[in-house]
């Protein structure tokens, strides 16, 4: 049998105080979601923007995974807070990912940062800091969303889920390609885009790979980027 590869984008991890060792890491329950729905998960390292276009080739779905944010750069504006948590070389190495996997238009489903990183490479711009949308470990839930009717997230998800939340930026100005399907009633954050472009993408804020088996939906979710995204 012929099984679906997904690609997922992988971060760089220090693992030593100097950083010295830096490891290709990304969640293992983004590799269980995908085999739970019956794909074959592939791990895409950063790297050389050269290879982009034979991982894209190589794979038939991509899944672009949380970590750092964007940096303020690619989307017009000084940095305005005092973090460090930033790495240039996968901003552009995931950019460029997500430019030939749509050029190839192959489906993309972005994760937290991947869904920043999305609405920016299409032009919008993210909130540097926002407060209350950190939960710590991304384990159990610390809200619910409102979803949008005739929504992908709505059919999956119903009118109101329970998320977690682990984000400590949000999108600001939504890119015109996309349109939002939910949100925290608490403060009208954006937790879910979907391109109205013909791109075959869809965007969440929240992990739905540590709640495949707590929440309805979420393993639905992983299904959905398989056989109809």
């Amino acid at each position: 049998m012929c099984r679906t590869i997904v690609g997922i984008s992988a971060n760089l991890c220090p693992v030593d105080e100097a950083g010295k060792n830096i490891h290709t890491s990304v969640s293992r329950k983004f590799v269980d979601g995908v085999r739970m729905v019956g794909g074959l998960p592939m791990v895409i390292p950063v790297g050389d923007k050269s290879l982009v276009q034979d991982y894209v080739e190589t794979i038939d779905r991509l899944i672009l995974s949380g970590g750092q944010n964007v940096h303020p750069q690619f989307y017009g504006e000084e940095k305005t807070i005092d973090s460090d948590d930033y790495n240039l070389a996968r901003d552009e190495f995931e950019l460029a990912l997500l430019k030939e996997a749509i050029r190839q238009n192959k489906p993309v489903m972005a994760i937290c940062r991947g869904l920043q990183l999305v609405n920016v490479a299409f032009g919008g711009t993210l909130n540097q800091q926002i407060d209350n949308h950190w939960q710590g470990q991304p384990f159990g839930t610390s809200h619910s969303i409102r979803t949008e009717k005739g929504s992908v997230v709505e059919r999956l998800f119903g009118q109101a889920s329970q998320i977690n939340s682990v984000h400590r930026q949000s999108i600001k100005d939504l890119a015109s390609n996309f349109r939002a399907t939910a949100f925290d009633p608490r403060d009208n954050t954006i937790e879910a885009i979907e391109a109205v472009d013909g791109s075959r993408i869809i965007g969440l804020q929240w992990h739905p790979e540590f709640l495949i088996n707590e929440e309805k939906g979420n393993l639905e979710l992983f299904q959905y980027l398989l056989q109809e995204l």
